[in-house]
């Protein structure tokens, strides 16, 4: 080996150096997107610009091709590498596997076997030639037809990369664009660099400029992990986030045409996303109920939900079949996703409960049911006692056990009526009928009814009749001197007020925010704490703003939407 001095020598073990420090950089922060093909990256660029220097410092024909059979691996790997970046880098990840760069290496391995054989074939280089420039030795090549394919291949792998980032820069948001712009100056310095060497522009035929290319693209990259937070905030491909969706997923543009649908809605569909592509949803999805955008051949701006039943594999499954509009900038619609989701489950677990749900009822009504003919039969007994009972003291005594017994059957009716709160669904259940069936029970009390003239519908529980009868009934027990009761509303910002008052007692100031609690009151302290609750369940409010000594005045705050009033 003959050794020369070339100013060239250094640059390039320090470019070596550095790159390689850029390596050891991304293997650090491997987790990251794309590290691992960026260290790849870094590292072949060191071998490179290590040989380089070899071939630099060496004036024998020989040891400059040595450092030319080593360096060639390096060459070979670094556009493999590249797309694999890109690859990673644009969401393509399904592509990043072992296989996939097994292949991508069948070129590159067989480039390295020519040039490692070439003095036996002269395919790769016809002729290496020596020349003298200012002193310093280096060696001229004539390229043979396997370089061309070498070159030509890496190019490709290249010119796909920088397809992929392209592509990715079209249809990513504007927070996305200035990381991609920086991988795309990345990739394009090292091929700018390489096609000067090959076609020999230049004194670039002689020194291979190649990986200084590389470590001013790692510098990019670099900047890019600093400045953009290049590797922790990056591209996800719109497919890859689809097929992650447990959910199937189907898009259908205005013509009610499939455009884009995937793997769960495949599956769900029992067809593949080629075959589904333009096809109209009626001819991939003909069970969409009535009356659903898209089944008619018409597309509205509301959202709609339905289920339907499916044998799938001999077993009936349930889906829910969300339709969620496109909306275009303007007022129009521009098509729709259908979201189908599998409730068999869900479904499953209803029935479940629901018959659990009947059992323990069933169960809780025939033990009530024995217990409240067991408190009649007491009741009745303690009824018969005093009649023939003359002493005093005993008679106050079966009068406090009456007392009593009579809240424990007021219990037993409130855990009946408790245990049916929020079972049924709601429904509009007309308020002013149901005050108005009770003027027979004020007019045994005196009682004058003061009602509204128009009927008020409310959306509520089925259990809502209870609240006007308890209202009357505190008043005729708690009221004192109650000789009328008046029944007002007025609308509000926030939806309706209905108000009950009566000229009673009224409630204490001190006591207005615990009337509501549960055990609160003379007796059980059950009937207003059922009002609250039952009110609580369609969101309406109740408070009690009366004037003590003047009667009571409760106000229910009924939301917008959940009332309607008729003449």
């Amino acid at each position: 080996m003959i050794w020369q001095y070339s100013p060239y020598v250094i640059p390039f073990i320090a470019c070596g150096l550095i790159l390689a420090i850029l390596g050891i950089t991304g293997v650090r922060n491997r987790s990251c997107v794309c590290a691992r093909s960026f260290s790849l990256l870094m590292f072949a660029g060191s071998l490179w610009a290590f040989c380089t220097a070899l071939e630099l410092s060496s004036a024998d024909l020989q040891t400059q091709m040595l450092a030319i059979l080593i360096e060639y691996p390096a060459m070979a790997i670094i556009p493999v590498a590249w797309l694999l970046f890109a690859f990673e880098y644009t969401g393509n990840d399904e592509w990043v596997t072992l296989k996939t760069a097994a292949l991508l290496c069948i070129v590159p391995t067989f480039t390295v076997l020519m040039v490692a054989t070439n003095p036996f074939h002269h395919l790769f280089y016809s002729t290496v030639t020596e020349t003298m420039v200012d002193g310093l030795a280096f060696h001229v090549i004539a390229y043979g037809p396997a370089f061309w394919v070498h070159a030509l291949y890496s190019y490709a792998l290249i010119y796909l990369t920088i397809l992929l980032i392209l592509q990715r820069f079209m249809i990513s948001p504007s927070v996305y664009r200035r990381q991609i712009v920086t991988i795309l100056v990345a990739t394009l310095i090292p091929l700018l660099f390489n096609l000067a060497l090959v076609l020999r522009v230049g004194h670039l035929g002689l020194i291979d400029p190649t990986p200084f290319a590389l470590m001013l693209s790692g510098f990019i990259v670099l900047f890019g992990m600093i400045r953009f937070q290049l590797f922790d905030i990056t591209p996800i491909a719109n497919e890859q986030i689809l097929d992650n969706i447990s959910d199937g997923v189907i898009v259908i543009d205005i013509m009610n045409r499939v455009i884009i649908l995937n793997s769960p809605a495949e599956r769900f569909l029992g067809t593949s996303h080629k075959k589904a592509i333009g096809v109209p949803i009626t001819g991939i999805l003909p069970d969409l109920p009535r009356g659903f955008s898209g089944a008619d051949g018409s597309l509205t701006a509301a959202e709609q939900i339905h289920e339907i039943i499916r044998t799938i594999a001999g077993e009936k499954r349930h889906f829910e079949i969300r339709y969620l509009p496109l909306r275009s900038r303007g007022s129009g619609t521009k098509g729709c996703v259908i979201m189908v989701r599998d409730i068999t489950g869900q479904k499953q677990t209803e029935l479940a409960l629901s018959a659990a749900r009947k059992k323990l009822a069933l169960l809780s009504n025939v033990t009530r049911h024995d217990i409240l003919n067991q408190v009649t039969a007491l009741l009745l007994n303690i009824e018969v006692a005093q009649d023939e009972q003359n002493e005093p003291a005993i008679r106050a005594w079966l009068e406090k056990q009456e007392r009593a017994v009579t809240i424990i059957r007021h219990q037993i009716e409130f855990a009946r009526d408790y245990e049916s709160l929020g079972v049924s669904p709601p429904q509009w259940i007309n308020l002013t009928r149901n005050f108005y069936d009770l003027r027979s029970r004020m007019a045994d009390h005196g009682i004058a009814l003061d009602i509204l003239k128009e009927e008020i519908e409310v959306f509520g529980d089925p259990l809502l009749e209870r609240v006007s009868f308890n209202f009357v009934d505190n008043s005729i027990r708690h009221g004192g001197h109650v000789t009328a009761i008046r029944i007002r509303s007025e609308r509000t910002a926030e939806g309706l007020m209905v108000t009950y008052e009566d000229n009673g007692t009224g409630i204490p100031t001190s006591n207005k925010e615990r009337i509501f609690q549960r055990g609160f009151g003379t007796e059980n302290g059950l009937g207003l704490f059922l009002v609250w609750e039952i009110l609580g369940i369609t969101g309406m409010t109740i408070r009690e703003c009366g004037v003590p000594g003047k009667g009571v005045r409760f106000e229910i705050q009924i939301p917008a939407g959940q009332f309607r009033i008729k003449p």
